[in-house]
């Protein structure tokens, strides 16, 4: 998951509230078992024992081409004249007409869309745990599944329930498990899906994938620190495991072998798995990423652990490291005595057994590092500080790597996706509010990289967010079509929907308004209810060798967290409702088809946004939290990219804040209501 969620919270909270220390400590509450929940250590690491069944008795234990990009088939290798495709797990996959969703709530979804103007939800399978990511191999499922939230403190009770009167909404199954656990899911047939076997990993896995018929995963036998591993720390102990997944009939948990660091990160070739774990330095006050090699060269899945290399600085994702034609490339960020400071570094993998450094370039001083990605002999480094520099490194020589040119824009990238010599980039831009956008670049001359064009999402000055600028599998480029699709949430406090030339804003490469802008956003007056209206959409953008062109937008129920093509439709999914949409007017997008998950009761919990960005507490029933909003903070502090990085006080600063935040608006409501 990987990824966190941006929550704003209304000016309604607590409209009841009398006793701001009640408050306080109701929130303090909960971020303790929140973050308990990321923190917990299974039993599992000191007995040796896999996971428990429903009865409480012992499991058995489980033994328990180079990365790419955002789409799930990233390429092919070969070893030893065996060719062994590498897929990236998701939240979604397609497999012919059939589409497999993760569901927070209701488990494994499978949906047929076969008529993709009618699709149609046809199988259901309740699991245990947070579905992380999965695999679809034939009939099978392979489904990584993780026990780091704590269920419980909803106290049983139906979500709705809890949240509000009159439905009986679902609530998440409580984990039989500890740590991870990959489950084997029989979909032979897609209206019954039974769950077949499940392989315990004795630990809380951060990433997988595929290789061949070998799914490798990594993890830490327990959630670390929230700024990683200290030096000499005995528990930060990393792990790596395989299972060959050939025969359905024989899945065969092949190695699971441990090292030290806490596997944060991984970057897959054919040949190896480089796991990187961040260390904390108290003597220099920095960060430093160490990167575990494991040979996976056989491909019924034996593991050899090779050797390990020292990084300065810290990484933030799998794309700021790379492996090409047996050199290491790494970019990092430096923050201790001094200042910021961005490096690249480069290092012979020839021999996996001794990484040995080759050369390395500074990026630039006094800037944080916020978007990484390697194309073969380049390199492309996006910085932050006021503006945002993006850098391209030349990186035919790995001894000498040189930044051969830059070219100064606003905001920041989050993500690059390199296209030969145009790239594409997903990040915020600040020129008016912080709003989420997608950038493109002409970097034919290396040394004078070009702005083509710029779109930007959401009205200026207005509160809109997408998914995509943290979780790159969130938006979709559609190259056969020349069409990014890209989600997004807006939230408006005034009067919405505006008109839809209004929703965007283009700018060209001279850095004209495609759309003359909208005026500031109308404030209800002081004396009438306030009710925001929020609206969850997906833009569709053109591109070509000369720019972007901003087309139509759709609505969808619920934030969308993956969108796609299936059948000749473009599809968006959220946790609420899965839509397909045809666009063969791609200014007016229409909708084609469409499933909901839950009923029309429960739907406003999980679709009707706008109930996911007020808090309400009512001390008379007790604490009453919104039902997306619930879903929103369970997103946020059970997601892959951050669940393993949060502990107990930051995860306490965060509701304090919120409680600071509000307390203006709690004061002028009180002051009305007397």
């Amino acid at each position: 998951m990987t990824s966190g969620v941006v929550i704003h919270v209304s000016r309604s909270i607590c409209a009841r509230c009398a006793d701001a220390t009640k408050l306080l400590m109701a929130l303090l509450l909960i971020a303790v078992v929140i973050s308990s929940g990321c923190d917990a250590i299974p039993s599992s690491l000191f007995s040796g024992a896999g996971g428990r069944q429903a009865d409480g008795s012992p499991e058995a234990p489980g033994i328990a081409q180079n990365d790419a990009g955002a789409d799930a088939d990233l390429g092919e290798g070969t070893t030893d004249g065996i060719a062994r495709d590498i897929e990236e797990a998701d939240i979604v996959k397609i497999a012919g007409d059939m589409v497999y969703a993760l569901n927070r709530f209701k488990g494994l979804l499978i949906i047929d869309a076969s008529d993709p103007d009618a699709p149609a939800l046809i199988g259901e399978l309740e699991l245990r745990g947070r579905g992380v990511e999965m695999y679809v191999v034939g009939s099978q499922v392979y489904i990584l599944l993780s026990a780091d939230f704590h269920f419980g403190y909803l106290g049983g009770v139906g979500m709705a329930q809890e949240m509000g009167e009159g439905s009986d909404g679902p609530i998440p199954p409580t984990p039989d498990f500890d740590g991870s656990r990959l489950a084997i899911v029989d979909a032979t047939d897609p209206t019954a899906p039974t769950l077949q076997s499940k392989i315990n990993l004795v630990g809380f896995a951060n990433e997988s994938r595929r290789v061949g018929d070998v799914i490798y995963a990594i993890g830490h036998n327990i959630i670390p620190p929230p700024y990683g591993r200290v030096e000499d720390d005995d528990f930060a102990e990393g792990f790596v495991a395989s299972i060959n997944v050939a025969d359905p009939d024989d899945i065969i948990p092949v190695t699971r072998e441990t090292f030290s660091g806490n596997a944060l990160v991984m970057h897959v070739t054919e040949r190896a798995i480089f796991a990187a774990g961040q260390a904390y330095d108290f003597d220099t006050g920095d960060m430093n990423t160490t990167i575990q090699v494991i040979d996976i060269s056989d491909p019924d899945g034996a593991i050899t652990m090779r050797g390990t290399v020292d990084v300065p600085g810290h990484i933030r994702n799998r794309f700021y490291l790379d492996d090409y034609e047996d050199v290491l490339r790494i970019a990092t960020e430096s923050w201790g005595f001094g200042f910021n400071e961005v490096r690249l570094f480069t290092y012979d993998s020839t021999d996996l057994d001794a990484i040995t450094a080759l050369g390395e370039t500074q990026i630039i001083q006094g800037e944080t590092l916020q978007a990484v990605r390697f194309d073969g002999p380049r390199g492309y480094v996006v910085t932050f500080l006021q503006i945002d520099p993006l850098f391209v490194v030349d990186l035919r020589d790995p001894a000498s790597p040189a930044v051969t040119g830059h070219l100064e824009v606003p905001g920041f990238s989050t993500h690059i996706e390199p296209r030969g010599n145009r790239l594409i980039a997903v990040g915020i831009d600040d020129t008016n509010g912080r709003r989420p956008a997608v950038s493109y670049y002409d970097v034919e001359d290396p040394t004078n990289p070009i702005e083509l064009g710029r779109v930007i999402l959401g009205p200026p000055g207005s509160f809109t967010q997408s998914e995509a600028t943290y979780d790159e599998k969130a938006f979709k480029i559609i190259d056969e079509l020349g069409l990014i699709a890209i989600p997004f949430k807006h939230v408006d406090y005034g009067n919405w929907p505006m008109p839809a030339d209004d929703v965007g804003t283009v700018v060209d490469s001279d850095g004209d308004d495609g759309n003359g802008g909208v005026s500031a956003e109308e404030i209800l007056p002081d004396d009438e209810p306030y009710r925001p209206s929020c609206m969850n959409a997906v833009q569709l953008v053109d591109y070509d060798d000369d720019g972007l062109t901003q087309r139509g937008w759709f609505e969808h129920r619920g934030l969308v967290r993956r969108v796609g093509v299936v059948g000749g439709r473009v599809f968006a999914l959220s946790q609420a409702a899965f839509q397909t949409v045809d666009i063969s007017d791609r200014d007016n997008p229409a909708q084609a088809g469409a499933v909901d998950f839950f009923s029309e009761d429960d739907m406003p919990f999980f679709a009707d946004d706008c109930y996911g960005w007020v808090m309400p507490l009512d001390w008379d029933r007790g604490i009453n939290i919104s039902g997306d909003t619930l879903a929103a903070l369970i997103e946020l502090f059970m997601d892959g990219d951050l669940c393993g990085t949060i502990s107990v006080m930051p995860a306490v600063a965060l509701p304090f804040g919120f409680w600071m935040l509000m307390k203006p608006h709690r004061t002028k409501r009180q002051r009305r209501a007397r």
